[in-house]
């Protein structure tokens, strides 16, 4: 594990294997960079591989201050300058792949090609729609109480019945660890964030990888343009690149192949 510093804040990464183009890898909301793992190992013999936690999250630091979508990118800005990355291929899982979209749509010079695994494609309305209950929830909840609601709704929302029961269970365990407010703080960027209408300005070579209940609006894939690539794996909640690594890692060989 290495750490890296910005404005007092220390950023955790890890980073492995080497070749063109690099492949920097962001997790999930309320998640950790083991959990892009798999694709680790995949992409390392071929490709320099660097995965960071995001601020709040694993190991880098937990400021008291708000986690905007802008702290997210300029910390991804910040990681690549310092890393000496030029140019990298980004795979984000979650909010993860929002943090990628944002960056890729305003920094298109800086990026090769764009992933996003299960990531939401949803205008603004859509996504309080669906969450705002979930949040209003943790915002009442005692520090007892919060831990039950997230574990609840990442087994309930985030899984299938198909999936491995007990890596669902490590993970929404996992999730329920991450501090309260950089979670709340989070959900504010989540529902703030028109992620569909960025989509569309975007114009690096993209794709999209959805599980079985995905957080995209179909109406929304109709409107991207011509750089954009969309797939669904067979058999998985919404850690895909955890739950079915293969299908996931043949795909973006096949989208690299393609577009770099």
């Amino acid at each position: 594990m290495h750490k890296i510093s910005r404005d007092g804040v220390e950023l955790a990464y890890v980073e492995h294997g080497a070749g063109d183009p690099v492949i920097v890898l962001l997790h999930g909301m309320a998640c950790v960079h083991e959990h892009m793992a798999p694709l680790i190992e995949a992409f390392a013999p071929e490709h320099r591989c660097v995965a960071f936690d995001l601020r709040g999250h694993g190991s880098s630091g937990v400021p008291t201050t708000a986690y905007t979508l802008e702290s997210f990118t300029s910390d991804l800005a910040f990681g690549l300058d310092e890393l000496d990355i030029d140019r990298a291929v980004l795979i984000g899982h979650s909010f993860g792949g929002s943090v990628s979209l944002a960056f890729a749509a305003a920094h298109p010079d800086r990026v090769r090609a764009l992933v996003m695994l299960d990531s939401g494609m949803r205008s603004k309305a859509t996504v309080g729609a669906d969450l705002n209950p979930f949040y209003d929830a943790l915002r009442a909840a005692t520090p007892e109480q919060y831990r039950v609601i997230v574990e609840e709704f990442a087994l309930s929302r985030l899984f299938d019945p198909i999936d491995d029961q007990k890596l669902a269970q490590q993970i929404a365990e996992q999730m329920a660890r991450v501090p309260a407010h950089v979670f709340l703080s989070m959900a504010e960027t989540v529902t703030s964030f028109d992620s569909a209408d960025t989509a569309r300005s975007c114009t690096v070579p993209s794709l999209i990888i959805q599980s079985r209940q995905p957080f995209v609006d179909p109406g929304a894939l109709a409107t991207l343009g011509p750089n954009w690539h969309d797939a669904r794996v067979v058999g998985a909640g919404h850690f895909i690149q955890v739950l079915v690594p293969d299908q996931v890692v043949a795909m973006v060989r096949r989208f690299l192949e393609i577009v770099t």
